[in-house]
């Protein structure tokens, strides 16, 4: 499954996780705050979707 990466977790960002999660993408969400803050928004998003920090949302675990 593709996996997109998406900095800002505002209106925009969220609205471009939700059409990737439709389109069939897992995505990796981060903001300037840390992805403790975005629990809610994950939570929300599903299980093909987790938070991260911004610096790590290009990093691929299977490198």
């Amino acid at each position: 499954m593709p996996t997109g990466g998406i900095i800002g977790a505002g209106e925009v960002g969220s609205q471009i996780a939700r059409a990737a999660l439709v389109n069939g993408h897992e995505v990796v969400i981060a903001n300037s705050r840390g992805p403790e803050t975005l629990d809610a928004l994950v939570a929300e998003l599903g299980p093909s979707a987790r938070a991260a920090h911004a610096a790590d949302v290009g990093d691929h675990p299977e490198r």
